[in-house]
This record gives structure tokens, C-alpha cells and sequence, in this order.
């Protein structure tokens, strides 16, 4: 066992067998991915939190912590419990504030659903007039509410809606079941409690061992593959970082903004639970597309059948308008002025398939899947694009254009005399300088000529032995005429 270790007495595989190998671990691969698809939430989750903290923990492993204490995995705790303060200080601070939201919107709904229903029925039991006759059906005028209430089976007298049957907190309580159902029932035989327990430590976990050894792993993804491809998938990891870096990133600060600046219309213009409007904006800002016009509706309705709490004269369908206009104009300005300095143009995708991927997603995923769409539909794009370059031997990636340096335009005739103008003013500035000092000092009494004298005397050594009587300047002797003496 000291000695040096056996030699190995196999020949090279050759390539029939290689491929019967390769073939063989891409079934097993596969077996154990279809076995193992509970778990795999947890793992994307954890790898895409790991990726958002990434910057957090470089900028504190080299920027906060001091040399003699640098170190990655004092910096992925410190960033842990960063997230914890935060996650605290929402929990405490936040949260209660938009569980009353929700609770005063439970309240009202059934209220507000009841008062929509009158004014609905009043207007649909009116014979439909057209073009000012009145439309015949069977020999009698058509009654909307009639036929309505004909196809939905619903008595005469009795209600449209069974506002009853409407749990709002109900439906809160499920949305966030299913969203808290993202890191899969990986440990479900343990039950609720020790299934969240278990899986919150999972995450915890690979969390930490990615955002302490994540630039390792790419490093050695890149030296497994074959010498010839090192370069194609460095290239690829690089422009598949680009990807996701600008969706995940970017969809945080548009979140927000998004969020924020919901809120400050929604109370500025009067609209009635303006947290859970700004709240409900920046979390479907996630669904690329889609989740701006879902964020609307509520925000139209509830704006349609209430008046403004700080326009008083805005109510009704004038309010609702004006609240589809702000919101449409809230995102128009994302859309020209922050998603192209946020994202750029890294995921080049056209709405339809971004549409088509959200569709796809949710059928597969569900929430993680909606939230995921856009990112994977792009890196799949990315893989085509490189399978479809080497097919046909052309360059897969796109290589980014050098933006030419601006050049220094004609200044125009405004500039040139306001160059002019600055210029004869310099000239003119050091030309008469030193003749109104002269001025200046011929004009102090001569008590303080002396004072001002003798202290520069004693501050300033004597040059070469003269003893300063007075400040001299250069332009007194050039102006002094033949009858005035020395000063």
C-alpha cells in the first residue's frame, strides 16, 4: 500500500464502445432525472437566489470586509444574515400593513360586487334599443337580464352573483400555498411542518455552497469539456450570464419601480387601496406582457364604481379612464425609458413567444414556471442559434458592434460668440488685474499702509538683504508718469 500504484493493464477504448458508454450514462441520466423531479424546484430556486446574491457577496468579501478578515465564507454569512434583517423587517413592518389592505378589500368586495350587480341588472332590464328602435325577439322586446338569467338558470328577483361564496382571504391563502409549493415535497413523508423545515435547510444549504464555490464550478465546467469546445462554452456560459443577469436583475428594478410608482398614482389620484394596487403591479411585472394589463383590471374596476378620494369630481367612468391612462402611461415610460437601460436587448424575444413561453410554463411548472418563461425560452433560443451556426458553419453569436466615438460637431453661431464673448473677457480680466489692485491700494490710508507693511515684513524673509517697505506691483511702475515719485 506504500509503494507507487499499480499500472493500469486496459487498452484505449474505441470509439464503438465509447459511444455505447456515453449512451448508457445518458439513460441513467435521464432514469434519475424522472425519478428525481420532485427535488428539482428546490434546486432552481436555490441556484437562481445564489445567482441575485452573487454581486452582494463580492461587493462584501472586497469592499466591506478589511484585509485581515477576507474571506468568502465570512462574506456569505454576512450576506445571510443581511437577507434575515430584511426579511425581519418586512415580516414586522410590511406585512402587517398589507394583511389589513387585504382584509378591508375582503370587507368591501362583497358590498362593492353587490352595488356593480344593481346598477348591471338596472341597465340590462331595458329593452336593447338600436339605432333608436327597439329589437324584437319572438314578437316581444329583447330584455337582456332575461336571457341572462334564462341561460344561468337564475330566478327572477334572485342574485347574479352569490357574493356568499366569495373568499378573498381564502384565495390569498391559496396563492401563497401554491407559491409556497415552489421548493417541491422533497421531504413529504415527514409532513407540513418538517417538510418546510427540511426543505428551508436544502435551500440553505446549496445556497451556500454555491455562493462560496460558484466561480469553481465554472471554472471546471469549462476544463471538462473537450479542448476544442473550452472556447464555445465559455462563449456560451458568458452570453447565457448575460441572459439571465439582465432578466433577473432587471425584473427586480422593474419591479419596484413599477411598484412604487403604481402606489404613488394610486394615491394620488384617489383610488382606493393604493398598497395592494402598487403590490399586485410589481409582482405580475414578473409575467413579461401579460402581467401589466392583469394588473389594470383591478385597478379599472375598482376606480369605476368609487370616487376619488382626493379629485372629488373624478367618479364613475371619467376616474376609470383616467386610471387606465395613468397606468398605460406608467407602462409606456417603462417601456422606452427603463426596460432599454435595464435589460438592453439581451433577450431579443418577440411578444408572441414570450406569450407562448408563459402558456407553456405555467402548464409545466406552474408560478415558477410562469417566472421562469422568458429566461429559458432565451437560453433555448441561444442553444438553437448555436446549433443552427455550426449546421450550417456560420458564427452563432452575434459579435457586438464597436460604437463608433461621437465627433465633435461645428459649434454654432451662438457658441462661437458666446466663445468670443468669454475670450475679450479673459483678455480683458488680466490686462486690467493688476491695475485695480494698484488702485485698490493707493487708496487704503496710510495708518493701515504701514500696519499691512510691517507685518509683510515680518512674515516674508528680505530679499537679498532690502527691506520691504510696501507691496509693489508689477504694473504700478509701467503706469507711474515722470512727475509721480517712487510709491
Amino acid at each position: 500500500m506504500n509503494g507507487s500504484p499499480p499500472a493500469l493493464s486496459s487498452s484505449r477504448w474505441g470509439a464503438r464502445t465509447k459511444q455505447v458508454v456515453v449512451l448508457i450514462g445518458l439513460v441513467c441520466i435521464g432514469f434519475a432525472a424522472l425519478n428525481l423531479l420532485e427535488i428539482f424546484p428546490i434546486i432552481i430556486l436555490s441556484t437562481l437566489l445564489s445567482y441575485l446574491l452573487w454581486p452582494q457577496v463580492l461587493l462584501i468579501e472586497r469592499r466591506v470586509l478589511p484585509p485581515r478578515f477576507k474571506s468568502r465564507t465570512l462574506a456569505v454569512v454576512l450576506t445571510f444574515v443581511t437577507v434575515i434583517a430584511i426579511f425581519v423587517f418586512a415580516l414586522l413592518i410590511i406585512v402587517p400593513t398589507l394583511v389589513r389592505e387585504v382584509a378591508d378589500v375582503a370587507q368591501a368586495l362583497p358590498a362593492t360586487i353587490s352595488g356593480i350587480e344593481g346598477q348591471l341588472e338596472t341597465v340590462l332590464s331595458r329593452p336593447l334599443r338600436l339605432f333608436g328602435r327597439t329589437v324584437m325577439m319572438d314578437g316581444e322586446p329583447f330584455v337582456p337580464l332575461e336571457q341572462i338569467r334564462a341561460l344561468t338558470g337564475t330566478e327572477e328577483g334572485g342574485s347574479l352573483v352569490q357574493t356568499e361564496n366569495i373568499d378573498v382571504l381564502g384565495t390569498v391563502r391559496g396563492l401563497l400555498g401554491s407559491v409556497g409549493t415552489l421548493t417541491g415535497p422533497a421531504f413529504g413523508v415527514l409532513g407540513g411542518f418538517f417538510n418546510a423545515v427540511f426543505n428551508l435547510t436544502f435551500l440553505v444549504v446549496i445556497m451556500f455552497y454555491l455562493l462560496r464555490d460558484g466561480d469553481r464550478f465554472t471554472g471546471q465546467l469549462v476544463s471538462a469539456t473537450p479542448l476544442p469546445y473550452r472556447g464555445d462554452m465559455a462563449r456560451m456560459l458568458y452570453e447565457m450570464g448575460r441572459v439571465w443577469n439582465a432578466y433577473f436583475r432587471g425584473q427586480l428594478i422593474l419591479c419596484s419601480t413599477i411598484g412604487l410608482l403604481v402606489y404613488i398614482a394610486a394615491t394620488l389620484l384617489g383610488v382606493p387601496n393604493a398598497p395592494i394596487l402598487g403590490l399586485m403591479a410589481g409582482i405580475l411585472e414578473f409575467i413579461p406582457n401579460i402581467g401589466p394589463f392583469i394588473a389594470l383590471v383591478p385597478a379599472f374596476f375598482l376606480a369605476l364604481f368609487s370616487q376619488s378620494s382626493t379629485l372629488p369630481f373624478l367618479e364613475g367612468l371619467p376616474f376609470a379612464l383616467t386610471v387606465a391612462v395613468t397606468w398605460t402611461l406608467i407602462q409606456n415610460l417603462e417601456s422606452i425609458y427603463v426596460v432599454p437601460r435595464v435589460m438592453g436587448g439581451n433577450l431579443d424575444l418577440h411578444p408572441v413567444v414570450v406569450i407562448l413561453a408563459v402558456i407553456a410554463g405555467a402548464s409545466i411548472a406552474g408560478t415558477l414556471g410562469i417566472i421562469l418563461a422568458a429566461p429559458f425560452a432565451a437560453t433555448l433560443r441561444l442553444v438553437g442559434l448555436y446549433i443552427y451556426g455550426k449546421l450550417f458553419d456560420i458564427d452563432p453569436f452575434v459579435t457586438p458592434k464597436q460604437v463608433p466615438k461621437p465627433t465633435t460637431a461645428e459649434p454654432n453661431r451662438m457658441q462661437q460668440w458666446a466663445s468670443q464673448i468669454a475670450t475679450q473677457f479673459q483678455t480683458v480680466t488680466r490686462q486690467q488685474a493688476p491695475l485695480i489692485a494698484v488702485s485698490a491700494w493707493r487708496r487704503v490710508p496710510a495708518v493701515w499702509r504701514s500696519r499691512i507693511t510691517s507685518i509683510q515684513a515680518r512674515v516674508l524673509p528680505a530679499r537679498a538683504g532690502q527691506v520691504i517697505s510696501e507691496p509693489t506691483f508689477p504694473s504700478e511702475k509701467l503706469n507711474q508718469t515722470p512727475e509721480e515719485g517712487a510709491p
